[in-house]
């Protein structure tokens, strides 16, 4: 029946939707996730009072967690438990990467209590960059060099996060590098490689009611939701 005009028109046409279908179905399927040693050896900070950093632990970790999970949820979020997020066996789930979230992003600028996971996970989809630090026996030095060289950029969050082996993180959408000394010039690469580049293209601050949202719930960390002005954001994070 080939070279009957109507006939073709509808091959054609066939053919087209099955080469459409065919994309789609591509562009849905997880990406591989991946995981390694950073590629850039670390330069442990030190506090002026220190002549070296004897004990300083320079391992350094990036990986890729890709995600097709955007939903928006109500409460605390087990990231440890979702079929679409991909990640390598044996490697940590927390801090995520990526995932479903609250519906309220958090508002930018750097953080004292710590923020509930499932909020920064919005503001990574929105393409910002989160640091985290976990530190039980105190690092206010490395915090204070960290805060001094991101904590004024646009769209950045720092808090600190309980729930991690690490004791310094910087996550965005899909991406993340995980430390156990801060390394300032690195994590700054990171926010200047990845910042802006999340499913969603927002700079704004949370919207109005959503810092007084009444989110109880414990998060992932087990920690209590800061989820209050009283909290106070020591930078808003809104300048370049």
């Amino acid at each position: 029946m080939s070279g009957i005009p109507e006939y073709d028109d509808h091959m054609k046409l066939l053919t087209i939707i099955l080469l459409l279908a065919g994309c789609t179905k591509v562009s849905e399927e997880l990406a591989d996730s991946s995981s390694g040693p950073c590629e850039n050896e670390l330069t442990c900070f030190t506090p002026e009072a220190a002549d070296s950093c004897e004990d300083c632990d320079a391992t350094c970790q990036q990986d890729y967690l890709p995600s097709l999970d955007r939903r928006h949820l109500e409460g605390a979020v087990d990231y440890a438990n979702l079929d679409a997020v991909e990640h390598t066996e044996g490697d940590p789930v927390y801090p995520p990467a990526a995932g479903p979230h609250y519906r309220c992003w958090w508002d930018w600028g750097v953080w004292e209590e710590e923020v509930p996971v499932e909020r920064w996970v919005h503001n990574m989809e929105h393409g910002g960059v989160v640091f985290l630090y976990n530190c039980p026996e105190g690092c206010a030095d490395e915090v204070a060099a960290l805060v001094d060289a991101v904590g004024s950029r646009d769209r950045v969050v720092v808090s600190p996060y309980a729930n991690m082996q690490w004791r310094f993180a910087a996550v965005a959408w899909e991406h993340r590098t995980l430390t156990q000394c801060l390394d300032v010039d690195h994590m700054v690469r990171f926010y200047t490689d990845r910042v802006g580049k999340g499913p969603e293209d927002v700079a704004s601050m949370a919207p109005s009611g959503c810092m007084d949202d009444d989110t109880e719930e414990s998060s992932d960390s087990g920690s209590t939701d800061s989820g209050s002005t009283d909290s106070g954001a020591a930078d808003s994070g809104t300048s370049g």
